[in-house]
């Protein structure tokens, strides 16, 4: 039997344990020594993360196939192996797996070959989920598409003295008191280690120009005002009201009093539950006097997955920075594939069913299907109408099964993803919103159950690289009706656009409802399910206020309206480009393809 090297064993350690958060047993280290042994591998230290890599992946991959594929096609590993505790038995499963592949030549198995002989001869190719990604034909997107729920999302708990996010035990919705100030604290925590990297509130030794930055914006604990009545200060901390109704500021160590007669507001929607960035002087009466309120900087996507590119938020496991790249090329070989993304389709009305049907139908003529189609609800008109509930909607998604029915080749290769609206059944107003009941869709499900997905709101999409947050909620007037301070209209000279302030506070703030609990409740532990850190590709925020198509920090942002009115319009997005297309049914002649809108 081999023995182990310090410098394998840091990098086995590295990868497992830092990086997958893995736990190893000393008899998983014992068997990668060996495997890398009979490959001839213990001398090649250049390829030794590669190899890892390739092994750790498979382990987590074989993990999912055992939680999430029984009764379906794909392998099992029966080794009883937890996801967080690495055997060597799990690992000769996931090895034998591997062999079976390379001797099988199924270049599609869940293994992809033996990865061990290609890091012996130097051509490693990069898998994920299965696939390879090696130069060539660019592979099945199909294959890198999947629809997250917020309940298939690990709950990833952020730690505010090692800065990072450690996995947690899944969630519950009767949890107890304390989970609620500790979700507040941990949301604080994680907008404050965003605002610390920012080069604005870095000192100048840690931004290293020495005296070219003799004064940064430091930030300054409530805690720390008692006796320095006079001063200026910078705070961040959650705005809230006190039990008599005054606005106030908490931070992780008090509370101060605001005083907002004279506040000149930044951009954007300030509301109870928003964490924001105060300046202000601390007066004599114990209060905080405010001369500027804003919201907190946002983090880049970029930097935020250089950061932590290791942490599995979604629950499809990690992509390195690396195999990122790599899928970004493969999303240009598929400059063709797009998102059809349609909000407030009432299937109630006979209308939106027949419009439905032409764009449908405009597309099939057009000889151009798209790849996705998101039709978010509220899918009847009026949930608390005469009538059985259940009833109305079991036939309403029966007439959509219809229609869909007629298309087969859009059911054979589009996929269809439903997302709850807040009215749609059963009524609740806890956020995540659970999908709908499977008694009222059974006949859309059993049509195409590979393509049918009826998902929580809100969900996200992975696709390659890309991450596109679905979020159906009407959020611009829940916003407005809550709003504390705005920006004064007459002091801006082209106006104040409130769908650019809605866009730049929900990203800003990293969260999609920064709104108080009783305005908008939430379940506590399922909070880091409306977090959007890192930042996504897109996000999708289906509003029945009118359409916009926005870009902030990279990240694209747009509402598609509602499929109602005069001209029934949706939106179109384009995974390559990261574009958005507006496109209507309005006068649509049965042989031209669905009409696209100028911006």
């Amino acid at each position: 039997m081999p023995d182990i090297t310090a410098p394998l064993r840091k990098s086995i350690v590295r990868i497992f344990t830092r990086k997958y958060n893995l736990q190893l047993h000393a008899s998983a280290l014992t068997f990668i020594a060996e495997a890398f042994d009979h490959h001839g591998l213990n001398h090649k230290q250049s390829q030794w993360d590669d190899a890892i890599e390739f092994l750790a992946k498979e382990f987590i991959n074989g993990e999912q196939y055992k939680e999430g594929s029984e009764g379906k096609s794909g392998f099992s590993l029966s080794s009883g192996w937890s996801s967080s505790l690495v055997t060597r038995a799990a690992l000769e499963a996931v090895y034998q797996q591997m062999m079976v592949s390379e001797e099988n030549g199924n270049a599609t198995a869940a293994s992809g070959g033996n990865r061990f002989e290609g890091a012996q001869n130097g051509t490693i190719e990069y898998t994920h989920d299965g696939e390879k990604l090696s130069e060539g034909a660019g592979p099945d997107p199909a294959n890198y598409f999947k629809v997250v729920g917020a309940f298939d999302m690990p709950r990833n708990v952020f730690d505010p003295h090692r800065k990072n996010f450690d996995k947690a035990a899944r969630g519950t919705f009767l949890p107890l008191a304390v989970a609620r100030p500790t979700v507040l604290r941990e949301r604080l925590s994680v907008v404050k280690n965003i605002v610390l990297r920012n080069e604005n509130f870095l000192p100048p030794l840690a931004l290293g120009k020495g005296r070219e930055r003799e004064q940064f914006m430091k930030l300054t604990s409530i805690k720390n005002l008692a006796g320095r009545q006079g001063q200026r200060f910078l705070l961040l901390g959650l705005l809230c009201t006190t039990d008599d109704g005054q606005y106030a500021l908490e931070d992780l160590d008090g509370v101060v009093l605001l005083d907002l007669s004279e506040a000149i507001p930044g951009e954007g929607i300030f509301t109870e539950g928003c964490i924001i960035l105060v300046e202000g002087e601390y007066t004599y009466s114990d209060r905080l006097k405010v001369f500027a309120i804003g919201h907190p900087p946002s983090e880049p996507r970029h930097e935020a997955r250089a950061m932590y590119g290791h942490v599995d938020f979604l629950g499809t496991g990690s992509i390195t920075l690396k195999d990122e790249e790599v899928l970004k090329s493969y999303e240009q070989m598929h400059h063709e594939v797009c998102m059809v993304v349609i909000s407030d389709l009432h299937l109630d009305h006979p209308k939106t069913l027949a419009n439905f049907q032409t764009m449908l139908q405009g597309y099939v003529d057009a000889k151009f299907v798209p790849f996705v189609f998101v039709l978010c609800g509220n899918f009847c008109s009026d949930v608390n109408g005469t009538g059985d509930v259940v009833k109305r909607y079991t036939d309403a998604f029966g007439r959509l099964a219809d229609i869909i029915e007629a298309f087969p080749d859009v059911l054979r290769t589009s996929h269809f993803v439903f997302v709850p609206g807040p009215n749609d059944p059963f009524p609740s107003k806890l956020l995540p919103k659970r999908p709908l009941p499977a008694s009222m869709t059974q006949k859309l499900r059993d049509m195409a159950p590979n393509n049918i997905h009826f998902t929580t709101n809100p969900c996200r999409i992975r696709y390659f690289s890309q991450e596109v947050v679905i979020f159906r909620e009407d959020l611009m007037a829940r916003m407005l009706r809550n709003v504390v301070q705005i920006k004064d209209e007459q002091q801006e000279e082209e106006g104040v656009d409130l769908r650019k302030y809605l866009v730049s506070t929900i990203l800003d703030q990293a969260h999609l409802c920064p709104l108080p609990q009783q305005v908008r409740p939430i379940a506590w532990d399922f909070d880091h399910t409306l977090r959007l850190y890192p930042m996504p590709t897109a996000l999708i925020l289906a509003d029945k206020y009118d359409r916009f198509d926005l870009t902030y920090e990279t990240c694209k942002v747009f509402s598609p309206g509602s499929f109602r009115g005069t001209e029934y319009g949706w939106s179109t997005f384009y995974f390559s480009s990261n574009s958005v297309e507006r496109r209507c049914v309005c006068g649509l002649p049965p042989a031209i393809g669905p009409v696209k809108l100028s911006s």
